[in-house]
């Protein structure tokens, strides 16, 4: 028998788009909803095995209800943008999949199912999330009703709704009519509610029955009924489906065709789906390769390398010791061991060759990762110069957006830089990636290869003393607690407080452990070990193991990742191990930073730390006079913040109140709510935001450039910081509050926070030259925020405190100065 799957397209769409975050391709384009359209079609074609399928959409324009009913569906909100741009892709999709899909003017897409199932001579499956579409339920058609996201569905037929609603199908029109549908404004009858109307419609069955029999019913409720008696029968009319519309369809064409070809497989690569592009059975695989095999892979030869030396663009690969280059359409292995290869050239002659080319600066290399390259070819004694990094492009053009591990062919390469390299002259990003990004890589690479050198006696040291503390630790809580459980595990912690000791959190039903509700109870003795027993634990488990460890695999020396294309801010981030969250708040954490040394014999550790860059930018870019001033006469401005918004004189702000001043002054830049400030100084949500407003009041032009942040933001989709650097934000035009106010945070800060990144970065550029120049040895080899550390050579501190002082104070002219703290040491540690 022939089995037809009918999808409510726009129904489909918008739950997908609200179900998962906000994703996007390589180029920026929204996938989030095309994403979880495709997955919950292959879901049901792959597990249901429909012989048939269509798709319906609504048309933009009215319909026949609109005559009717010049108020139908006018509530409903506006579809976002970033949805609204979907809809093209969710069709080219289906057209690419070979599924036909329905769109006709003047008839919604509920019509259109409902004429099309009349049609089908065969059993009939409905996706939606609309319950409308229920009434559309016989012996022959059921309603998958989606229930969470895309995920779930509920197979309703006649038995599953009686069981649901007590209604027969025909009753889901009788059921609009009585009690309206707030979603598409049908009115229905005032004052009458679900259980009113299903309660009418158990005894009388249907609308017509109902006013037949009016007079048996009493009360206000005969009073209603006859007061909106013409509005019920509109509304009956509004929540009818028709079913004989004038819809042409071919069910020959709607017929599915597994597995997909190539226009399907290149569609879900264009758009990064990389979970479908590997789920090969899905594809006729042997059709895609025929459609691929455009391209020649061959090996490389002595005069290959001679001609490659002459084309001003390289595509080339490394990975796992393979070498993919590609150049006038063909692909050219050298595998590992250099085995694909001519015999008779030896292996330094082939080294030789490589090199000529990567150094060459009149060649571009193009490549998605030029950082691991120069790790790589540096093993073989090369440099690489003259790159275009794919990957680091992408990011300048999309920071922060979430898209499918990006990734594509060699022979891609070329194609994929042009295309970048426009969009980021379009986009004005060229100083971002040609001044700032693409020569920060080389210097990444660098730091990274220096490393940090670790003090293992110290680190063993420091290990066995807080080995020894948990110890101790343990030992008081089995003591306090009357026994010995595992207090690692939050369900046994929860049983001996709450339970065996009798301990009352405030509003803690589900007894919660975490640190919030554990740091209320910390005057209790054993949660104030159990709380002191976890931190030493997260020390061990996060730090000392994990040198540890290292230094037992690759010796003294960390090398961290520093990762260039995470964050949507442009901040730089540090992982394997992750250098920039080593502790500075409390003393036990502190202590870790002492393992850190300098790798030369009688060498220094030396830090410069920019001191409030993001306030200082934030005088600077707002142009507030007051502060601007502030900052030239050197005032402390937490302390006069302070003397400002609380009223009082400046000589009279103590240390306390200058710390609530400081929570302020940085909430005001992340556009924090009186409800974050109230809980940073512990005081009510109403003085919390007088805080506020009195900060706002004293210093308008703050709020006129946050303000103004947004509106720029919500019209051209993203910020942008002081040198071009952009961040997408399309949380901005979400429906959801929630986002939208996250979005409107996120347009607040970024010109702060990203421009705070660019000068760093700028800074380090600056630093790092400077050292070349005047021939030092010591190296740049880590940044952690604002603040920059060099592992300093015998004999060398002073000009590099010089040289660091210079370059980060004057790397950019503000209207307020820049200034840098200065900290040195045997050790990390010291140089706080």
């Amino acid at each position: 028998m022939d089995r037809l799957l009918l999808v409510d397209g726009n129904s489909i769409a918008n739950r997908a788009f609200y179900a998962l975050p906000f994703l996007s391709n390589h180029e920026g384009k929204p996938s989030g909803a095309v994403y979880g359209f495709a997955n919950i079609l292959i879901k049901l074609i792959q597990n249901e095995k429909p012989s048939h399928l269509i798709v319906a959409f609504d048309h933009a324009r009215k319909t026949f209800r609109n005559d009717l009913y010049a108020d139908y569906k006018m509530q409903r909100k506006p579809t976002p943008n970033e949805l609204i741009e979907q809809f093209p892709l969710i069709k080219q999709m289906l057209d690419s999949m070979g599924i036909i899909y329905i769109e006709q003017e003047g008839i919604e897409a509920d019509d259109i199912i409902g004429t099309v199932s009349k049609k089908f001579n065969g059993e009939k499956f409905i996706l939606s999330g609309d319950k409308d579409l229920l009434q559309l339920i016989d012996k022959d058609t059921t309603v998958w009703l989606t229930k969470k996201g895309v995920s779930e569905v509920d197979k309703v037929d006649e038995l599953r709704l009686q069981e649901m609603m007590g209604l027969k199908p025909y009753q889901i029109i009788e059921l609009k009519s009585l009690m309206g549908d707030t979603s598409d404004n049908i009115p229905g009858v005032k004052g009458v509610g679900e259980k009113t109307a299903l309660d009418l419609l158990a005894k009388y069955q249907e609308l017509t029955n109902i006013y037949a029999n009016i007079d048996s019913i009493s009360g206000k409720l005969k009073e209603k009924l006859l007061l909106d008696k013409e509005m019920a029968f509109i509304s009956k009319q509004l929540a009818t489906i028709n079913r004989d519309c004038k819809v042409e369809v071919d069910f020959d064409k709607s017929k599915i065709k597994i597995p997909f070809g190539e226009k399907t497989y290149s569609f879900f690569k264009d758009m990064d789906f990389s979970s479908l592009i590997k789920n090969t059975s899905l594809y006729n695989l042997e059709l895609i390769e025929k459609k691929s095999a455009k391209v020649e892979t061959t090996i490389l030869t002595q005069d290959i390398l001679k001609e490659m030396a002459q084309k001003t663009n390289v595509s080339f690969s490394y990975e796992l010791a393979n070498m993919k280059f590609f150049f006038d359409n063909k692909i050219y292995m050298l595998e590992k061991n250099f085995s694909m290869f001519e015999e008779e050239l030896k292996f330094e002659d082939v080294c030789e060759q490589l090199k000529n080319i990567f150094e060459d600066e009149l060649i571009v290399k193009i490549t998605p990762s030029a950082k691991n390259d120069m790790h790589l070819l540096s093993k073989l004694g090369i440099e690489l110069n003259n790159f275009f990094d794919l990957n680091v492009a992408d990011y300048v053009l999309n920071a922060g957006n979430k898209s499918a591990n990006y990734k594509i062919e060699v022979n891609e390469y070329l194609a994929r830089k042009e295309f970048l390299e426009k969009a980021i002259r379009e986009n004005d990003l060229t100083f971002v990636y040609q001044h700032i990004e693409k020569p920060l890589v080389k210097l990444l690479f660098e730091m990274e290869k220096c490393g940090f050198k670790i003090n293992e006696s110290r680190l063993d040291e420091i290990s066995q003393e807080f080995y020894q503390k948990q110890k101790e630790l343990e030992r008081e809580i089995f003591e306090q607690s009357g026994e010995m459980f595992n207090i690692n595990s939050p369900k046994q912690v929860a049983s001996i407080l709450f339970d065996k000791l009798g301990i009352q959190a405030y509003n803690n039903k589900k007894q919660s452990t975490s640190a919030t509700v554990l740091d209320e109870l910390r005057h209790i003795p054993i949660v104030d070990n159990i709380l002191t027993y976890r931190k030493y634990s997260k020390l061990i488990n996060t730090y000392l193991e994990v040198y540890k460890n290292i230094c037992k695999t690759t010796g003294d020396i960390i090398h961290t990742t520093f990762n260039q294309t995470l964050t949507s801010t442009g901040r730089l981030s540090s992982s394997e191990p992750n250098l920039q969250n080593i502790p500075t708040r409390d003393d036990e954490g502190k202590i870790l930073r002492k393992i850190f040394v300098s790798k030369f014999d009688g060498g220094k550790i030396l830090s410069a730390d920019y001191s409030q860059i993001e306030l200082r930018l934030l005088a600077d870019m707002s142009g507030e006079s007051q502060l601007i001033s502030a900052y030239n006469r050197g005032d402390d401005i937490h302390s006069l913040t302070a003397s400002q918004i609380f009223n009082i004189p400046l000589d009279q702000v103590d240390d306390s109140t200058r710390r609530d001043a400081k929570a302020v002054n940085f909430g005001i830049i992340y556009g924090i709510s009186d409800y974050g400030l109230s809980q940073n100084i512990k005081s009510s949500r109403a003085k919390a935001k007088d805080y506020i407003d009195s900060y706002f009041a004293r210093y308008p032009k703050v709020k006129e450039f946050m303000d103004n942040n947004i509106q720029s933001a919500s019209e051209k989709g993203y910020a942008i910081t002081k040198y071009g650097r952009i961040r997408r934000i399309p949380e901005l035009s979400s429906a959801k509050y929630m986002t939208r106010t996250f979005g409107q945070r996120v347009a607040m800060n970024m010109p702060l926070q990203g421009t705070a990144s660019d000068i760093i970065k700028l800074a380090m550029l600056k630093v790092a030259q400077s050292i070349k120049e005047n021939n030092l040895k010591s190296q740049l080899i880590l940044q952690i925020h604002d603040e920059l550390i060099i592992d300093v050579y015998p004999g060398e501190l002073e000009k590099v405190k010089h040289l660091l002082i210079s370059n980060m104070e004057n790397v950019v002219a503000l209207n307020v100065p820049l200034k840098v703290s200065i900290g040195e040491g045997e050790n990390l540690y010291d140089c706080k």
